[in-house]
């Protein structure tokens, strides 16, 4: 479909304000947030419907599905679950199965990994009852959800998160021995595997943070922490990727077979390390270019206030990084008698995985988070997607449609106080 007529649609489907219309962008959901550690949260999907699927969280912790048809710029919305959580981490990702119905996770910030599968293929007006899949005990707290399926493995779906472990030695403790949870199913959902712990860090009383990247053949990329920047200094980036039962560093020298998990975080090669670029960093994104070789975006923080984007791209032999930007600061804002509590929060670096050149970052422009383009190169070649804005536009995700395509571009508009206090709408632009 021609851009200019689909923007011309979606403006009648979701009137615009005046500088709105003048950035062609437009209200995907009014009330909405959503946090970057479970993906995919927005799918385009092509089948007797070319639409577009996304989720989010509304200020009343409901967790919201849409699905916009790009043809007919018919518009669908569902209530997954209704007062779930007011916190922007339950946000739900997605998969389609090969029947093309849709599944929905989500979850509660350290609580239970939730499913729903929809009843007809392409339709998000019905699903089968919610099942609890990870439920929370006394030591186990569950977060975030990550799935990929693999054709070469029978289509087996894999899905991945964050289990806060939280009593060590049987001394109960703010984070313990967090781990990343692993469960897979052979049936597409209906049954899961025990849950296995994919990382170690040593013991280190810090959560690590994982994104996620595949070719939905037989690969699975991690890109990963070994802590929280708000708790460590020495937070460092590593990289390694699964495949055909056996996880690798990204050189392709094996480290172990998924019997012999969890991996050792210290003993995987880093994209970054603290000790050199004397700062504390926070992973964004990671994609596979064509030749599938990863490429990630991540943050460096040389303080709280000066936030850093940096490119980096495997060329079979070595990283090579660039620098992107200067991000600004965080972008909470402290309400008046309320103390700085996420300082590491940027505004957001991702790219578009289908053409991983194509980078989106959000930062800080006289004042106010503004969305830019950017093309990575020798010569960064800049675009603004936003300008002269009056609230901050942050947390940008791009919805890849194929190889030398556009993607459709979402994200946070609005004043962002913490994870449990946003007044935020959700915009998009195709």
């Amino acid at each position: 479909m021609n851009d200019r007529l689909l923007i011309f649609f979606l403006a009648l489907l979701f009137p615009a304000t005046p500088a709105q219309a003048q950035e062609g962008s437009v209200v995907a959901a009014a009330d909405a947030a959503w946090c970057w550690f479970s993906d995919p949260r927005a799918l385009y999907h092509k089948e007797k419907k070319e639409a577009v699927y996304y989720g989010y969280i509304n200020s009343k912790g409901d967790v919201m599905v849409r699905a916009l048809d790009l043809r007919t710029h018919k518009m669908q919305a569902y209530t997954l679950h209704e007062k779930l959580q007011e916190d922007d981490h339950d946000v739900p990702s997605f998969l389609f199965l090969p029947d093309h119905r849709l599944l929905a996770f989500y979850c509660h910030h350290n609580g239970n990994i939730f499913m729903r599968k929809t009843v007809h293929p392409e339709d998000i007006t019905s699903w089968e009852a919610e099942r609890v899949i990870l439920e929370k005990d006394s030591v186990n707290f569950y977060c975030y959800m990550n799935p990929v399926m693999l054709r070469d493995e029978h289509n087996r779906i894999y899905l991945f998160g964050r289990n806060m472990v939280r009593r060590k030695n049987g001394i109960n403790q703010p984070w313990g021995e967090t781990g990343i949870y692993c469960i897979y199913s052979d049936d597409y959902g209906a049954t899961w595997s025990k849950k296995t712990n994919l990382l170690d860090n040593s013991g280190r009383n810090t959560p690590q943070y994982v994104k996620y990247a595949t070719d939905n053949k037989s690969r699975i990329d991690f890109l990963f922490t070994n802590g929280h920047p708000k708790q460590e200094a020495d937070i460092s980036v590593h990289h390694m990727y699964y495949e055909k039962g056996a996880f690798f560093q990204t050189n392709g020298k094996k480290i172990g077979g998924f019997g012999e998990l969890p991996v050792l975080i210290s003993g995987v090669d880093k994209v970054y390390d603290p000790a050199a670029g004397k700062a504390r960093s926070w992973i964004w994104d990671i994609a596979l270019d064509a030749a599938n070789r990863p490429v990630v975006t991540y943050a460096r923080y040389p303080s709280e206030t000066a936030h850093q984007y940096y490119y980096a791209r495997w060329n079979g032999q070595q990283w090579n990084t660039q620098k992107i930007a200067d991000a600004g600061p965080y972008i909470t804002i402290i309400k008046p008698g309320k103390k700085l509590l996420e300082a590491h929060y940027s505004g957001g670096i991702v790219l578009d995985h289908a053409n991983p050149e194509n980078i989106y970052v959000s930062r800080q422009i006289n004042g106010t988070f503004e969305i830019e383009q950017l093309k990575a190169g020798a010569r960064l070649q800049r675009v603004s997607v936003t300008s002269g804005s009056a609230v901050d536009n942050i947390r940008p995700y791009a919805v890849s449609r194929g190889r030398g395509r556009r993607p459709v571009l979402f994200w946070m508009a609005g004043r962002y106080y913490h994870y449990t206090d946003f007044d935020t709408n959700l915009k998009m632009m195709p």
